[in-house]
């Protein structure tokens, strides 16, 4: 499983699936796993609104001030 940056130019489109973390104003919240279809990836429109989602999510919940993620 790689980790980091992805570089589509020098390595292609990740085969697998994808592990899409969520963060908040610095708080790390949770993740998206995605799974890919029948073409062993994961179709772009799906991964911008996941994408999109997981943006929404940590905004909401650093705003929210929930303190989930945060180490104790």
């Amino acid at each position: 499983m790689a980790r980091g940056r992805w570089s589509l130019e020098r390595r292609g489109r990740p085969q697998g699936g994808t592990d899409l973390r969520v963060f908040g104003n610095g708080h790390y919240y949770g993740r998206f796993m995605l799974r890919p279809g029948r073409t062993g990836v994961v179709p772009p429109r799906v991964r911008l609104v996941a994408v999109t989602m997981a943006d929404q999510v940590g905004a909401a919940l650093a705003d929210a001030g929930t303190g989930a993620g945060k180490e104790s």
